[in-house]
């Protein structure tokens, strides 16, 4: 039996989910709520999916399996938690919320009503990430020294409601707290207002780990829209492109031998130049393998835990 899907709102990233679901065998995609009721009205029609201006009204009247969530942050946990006190499962856009406190009431509302909650932190299921995240677990780069991501570009006119750090760097902090597999122990942030006088729309985190740093760049202010990651290990340096989904990894060669000094001595690196691998992976639309995750989940009761939105939310808001 399929299951039913229903999306509240359809602008541009719920209108990805509407696609993205409509594509899938596996789910019906019944219903679609939006309060433009023109645009709402055009998504329904476009694929044959009842329309509702009510979100309420829509899960109320519609047995739903699965509810994607994708209105602007600032409605997230009032529409969440509706839906999850309504006992249905949820996929919430990120971030989570606005607020932490929110965030946590949403885990709370999932786990009360033994429901499925995922927030999307979409990058999780970039096929490039979850390369890099092999590389590191197998040992092939070596202990992580420090990362640096860079997540930069123009000023997007559909986000009204979420500073840069929340809208824009809370994919960065989340992707290395999942790389490396823990919170930062120390956080310093430098948040600015450039272009615009209510939020802030470039931000720089320096994020201090165990054994490793990072250090994340987002801005709405560069021309060029760049989303790289570049990693430093004890056995070379790594290169990806979340866009292209390109990795390049330089295996480094050299010799360690060691020398003595006057009164000391210590072991010096001699470098030869490094190996250049290109390392392939096949590339994938990342929001369809995130859902295709999402229905497994529903359908064979996986369970998902999704802290780590919360934990990225407070990290993102810190000042």
């Amino acid at each position: 039996m399929k299951l039913k899907v229903g999306v509240i709102g359809t602008g541009n990233m719920g209108l990805r989910h509407v696609q993205t679901y409509a594509s899938i065998d596996d789910v019906e995609l019944v219903s679609v709520s939006e309060v433009n009721e023109e645009l709402g009205k055009k998504v329904a029609k476009n694929y044959k999916a009842k329309f509702y201006s009510s979100y309420e009204d829509m899960i109320k009247s519609e047995k739903l399996d699965i509810v994607s969530i994708c209105t602007p942050t600032k409605f997230h946990f009032e529409v969440a938690r509706f839906a999850l006190r309504s006992k249905v499962n949820v996929l919430l856009e990120k971030p989570i919320c606005q607020d932490y406190k929110e965030a946590e009431a949403l885990l709370f509302e999932a786990k009360r009503n033994k429901v499925k909650l995922l927030v999307g932190h979409i990058e999780r299921f970039n096929p490039a990430v979850i390369k890099v995240k092999e590389m590191i677990d197998s040992g092939e780069i070596g202990d992580v020294i420090a990362i640096i991501v860079r997540r930069v570009g123009g000023f997007p006119s559909q986000i009204t409601d979420s500073d840069i750090a929340v809208d824009l760097s809370i994919h960065d902090i989340d992707i290395i707290n999942f790389l490396l597999e823990e919170l930062p122990k120390e956080i310093y942030v430098n948040k600015k207002k450039n272009h615009i006088t209510h939020r802030e729309d470039s931000v720089e985190f320096f994020l201090k780990y165990k054994r490793s740093s990072a250090y994340l760049q987002a801005n709405w202010i560069t021309p060029v829209k760049i989303r790289k990651l570049n990693i430093t290990g004890m056995n070379g340096y790594l290169e990806m492109d979340f866009i292209s989904q390109e990795i390049d990894f330089y295996k480094s060669n050299y010799k360690k031998f060691k020398r003595k000094y006057e009164k000391f001595s210590d072991y010096v690196l001699e470098f030869s130049d490094p190996d250049k691998i290109n390392i392939k992976v096949a590339r994938k639309e990342p929001l369809k393998e995130e859902i295709l995750y999402f229905i497994d989940s529903v359908k064979n009761k996986k369970p998902i835990n999704s802290r780590f939105a919360a934990d990225a939310l407070k990290i993102a808001l810190t000042s």
